[in-house]
């Protein structure tokens, strides 16, 4: 099992719009209903169910048709998981408060059988991610600029 992370400052010095934990939160929400906009390796997403705690979604990521689990832990975290018979991985989106103010940090624990190379695909994990955090963000500003 390979296990990667990756953090970003949501707010960096001098930046005009600041983005607050519910602006973040909002993102993340909008994220896990359909990520294509998010995620540059995901063509398609459709949400198959909602549950008490969060959904049920089939993403195409890499050309790989997929089924995941979200569990929202409101204005903190979102857990992403996949569990098949081709591989597993736990993805959370956290939101932390930290020294620097917000931050936004990925962590993935990533499992692929059939003799697939962990590290190659954490590394495609990593930073794709962090893509995916940047996007986050950006989109996360995008939304919060016609309010204020």
């Amino acid at each position: 099992m390979r296990v990667v992370s990756q953090s970003v400052r949501v707010n960096e010095p001098g930046e005009q719009l600041r983005l607050t934990r519910d602006d973040v939160w909002a993102a993340l929400e909008r994220k896990a209903e359909n990520a294509v906009p998010f995620v540059a390796a995901m063509d398609e997403c459709t949400v198959l169910e909602r549950t008490a705690n969060g959904l049920v979604r089939e993403v195409v990521f890499h050309g790989e048709r997929v089924r995941e689990e979200v569990v929202f832990h409101p204005k903190a975290r979102v857990s992403f998981l996949r569990n098949d018979e081709r591989g597993a991985w736990v993805i959370h989106n956290d939101i932390e408060e930290g020294g620097d103010g917000l931050a936004l940090t990925f962590r993935g624990e990533l499992e692929l059988g059939d003799g697939l190379d962990e590290d190659a695909a954490a590394e495609r994990m990593r930073s794709g991610y962090l893509r995916a955090l940047q996007a986050t963000l950006r989109l996360a500003r995008e939304a919060a600029r016609p309010a204020r």
